[in-house]
């Protein structure tokens, strides 16, 4: 019997060949193997489309940030400098804890490599990005803690340098072209560096909601103009409302029912100082928010069916007005009250020691008003977090964007640099922010900063610190990665050092209560790591080995240790370094307990 011979690579057809390796199953690294087998499939493997379609297909976050107008030709060339930058990054974030373990953040030569990868190419930080989220994001929860505590401290910053570009160009357009809308969803990802925060998919977002408007309009005003008028683009001015006074009413009963009784925003009374709050993507997820937050989804709304909303910055409470058609009139809408519509007079009625000033507090304030205002409430809610690392956390990163919006206010540029001072960062841009203040101004703290940070700058050294052993002595009843419970406040935390006995000061002590205790300060007194997020010092008297480990939920978990077992924390390289002998004594302690 004859048998055909069989069909090979060779006997597909150019066009063939390139739909099978635009598959998805098909990795870039398949495409270079192939490659490498001939010259005709070298030539297939080297069609720009092809590796344009590999980026969209195996890098998707990648593909969604970068611009329409990348003006990317060379898409081999761009998967090859995001292997590289992946390769860099794993190696930088790798040897991070050895050479900053002594260290609170990121040193002055660590921002420094960072901010070369940055530089390398025009979309660096986006590749980088992804590079840092696959270390976040690969593998089980808790482990390789520590090569996700530095990787996402080398997120924030890159994330930084990307948010403040996108500032840039945003402040760069003239004051009309500032979308509201727009630099909201900027202001949202610039607090939010290990989230992912699409523009494309909010404004999606308030499409779908426009278009839930618009069907309910074709139920309750069948004739009306808007129901065949496309939506206006959000980047579209609208320069005044497109339909007449009776039009516009009609309207805006049919979005105050879909938005606040069948879709459910409304102002955020129970939790009204969380930070989400002034977040566009997580009011548009709760659909729950403040004035002002609601005020910018209404008007999103309201702009693409084609009525003109202005923001008005009213002291107690931020509004927004509707001028009338026809008239010079305007009314005055409460988002956080269901859209509830007010005169001028009943505004005014609410601040009545500055009825003298109506004329400013009811006129229309542009987007740079607004952005300060939210940021304002964040200042606000970083104040009144309990821990000053989260008040810090949030303030610091407030008072940057401030800074940005506001560059020739002297007291906010001031005010950021004595944060980066208290923090002990970015020494770099203390001495170049000093050194332009002081051309303005003469001030004798700025001088002792300026000359204070070129000192730390010039005998910073990226050359880790030396760690010295601690020995432990018999008294010493507990150890380094135990998950404990505090006898008297009951909450859980991990131990991440001791001492053998007290080493705080005599005022710490008195306001504590320690001379209380059964055994005062003659005892060891261990550095332990809270569920709350905070760091505490806690007498061995007071603490016990949990009974039911948890993973605690702390910030810093990932500086000590490498993973969570279940039932403890094995520490990473550095810390056990630092504490030789603690890991037989958690080992005894925990078989003793019943775990092993």
């Amino acid at each position: 019997m004859e048998t055909s011979d069989a069909v090979t690579l060779e006997d597909l057809p150019d066009e063939l060949l390139l739909s099978v390796l635009s598959c998805h199953t098909i990795s870039v690294w398949d495409i270079c193997r192939v490659a490498c087998t001939c010259s005709r499939l070298r030539n297939i493997a080297s069609t720009q489309n092809l590796w344009r379609q590999k980026v969209q297909q195996h890098w998707p976050k990648i593909w969604d940030y970068l611009p329409s107008s990348s003006g990317i030709t060379d898409w081999q060339d761009e998967v090859k400098q995001i292997l590289c930058l992946d390769r860099e990054v794993k190696k930088l974030v790798s040897g991070l804890s050895r050479r900053l373990y002594q260290n609170s953040h990121l040193t002055t030569p660590v921002y420094n490599e960072v901010d070369v990868m940055v530089m390398s190419t025009p979309y660096a930080s986006l590749y980088m990005k992804n590079a840092l989220r696959k270390i976040i994001e690969d593998g089980p929860k808790y482990e390789n803690l520590t090569e996700k505590y530095y990787a996402l401290k080398v997120m924030s910053h890159v994330h930084q340098g990307m948010c403040q570009r996108e500032w840039q160009d945003f402040l760069e357009q003239p004051p009309a072209k500032q979308c509201l809308e727009v630099g909201t969803m900027l202001l949202a990802r610039w607090f939010q560096p290990h989230t992912d925060v699409s523009i494309k998919q909010m404004v999606a977002e308030l499409d779908q909601m426009a278009e839930a408007c618009r069907s309910k309009l074709r139920t309750t005003e069948p004739n009306h103009p808007a129901i065949s008028s496309p939506l206006v683009p959000s980047s579209e001015i609208l320069p005044e409302s497109k339909w007449d006074q009776e039009r516009c009413k009609q309207l805006m009963k049919c979005i105050n029912d879909v938005l606040f009784n069948q879709m459910k925003f409304a102002g955020n009374s129970d939790d009204y100082y969380s930070l989400k709050n002034s977040l566009i993507n997580e009011v548009l997820s709760s659909r729950k928010g403040i004035p002002i937050t609601l005020s910018i989804v209404y008007m999103a709304v309201c702009h693409r069916l084609g009525i003109c909303l202005e923001p008005v910055n009213f002291p107690s409470h931020f509004l927004v007005r509707w001028k009338i058609p026809g008239t010079t009139q305007y009314k005055f809408i409460d988002a956080f009250d269901k859209g509830r519509h007010f005169t001028p007079k009943e505004v005014l009625a609410e601040v009545p020691l500055l009825i003298n000033e109506d004329d400013r507090l009811l006129s229309a304030c542009g987007p740079l008003q607004v952005f300060q205002r939210m940021i304002r409430n964040i200042m606000n809610v970083a104040q009144m977090q309990a821990n000053i690392s989260d008040h810090m956390e949030l303030y610091c990163p407030a008072t940057e964007l401030m800074s940005l919006l506001m560059p020739s206010d002297h007291s906010v540029q001031e005010l950021l640099l004595r944060i980066y001072y208290t923090l002990e960062i970015h020494y770099d841009r203390i001495v170049a922010g000093c050194q332009q203040l002081l051309k303005q101004n003469p001030s004798t703290i700025l001088e002792e900063m300026l000359s204070d940070c070129q000192q730390i700058i010039k005998s910073e050294s990226d050359m880790p610190k030396p760690i010295i052993p601690n020995s432990r002595s018999p008294e010493i009843a507990f150890a380094t990665g135990l998950v404990m419970q505090h006898k008297r406040y009951n909450y859980s935390c991990v131990i991440f050092g001791w001492d053998k006995e007290c080493k705080m000061p005599a005022d710490w002590v008195r306001r504590m209560g320690v001379d209380h205790l059964q055994y005062k300060t003659k005892q060891p007194f261990y550095n332990v790591l809270v569920h709350d997020g905070s760091h505490r010092y806690a007498a061995q008297e007071n603490l016990s080995v949990s009974q039911e480990p948890v993973p605690i939920s702390h910030s810093d978990i990932g500086k000590y240790f490498k993973e969570f077992t279940g039932v403890c924390y094995l520490p990473n390289d550095e810390l056990q370094q630092e504490y030789p002998d603690d890991a037989a004594v958690k080992n005894t302690l925990l078989r003793e307990q019943g775990f092993f």
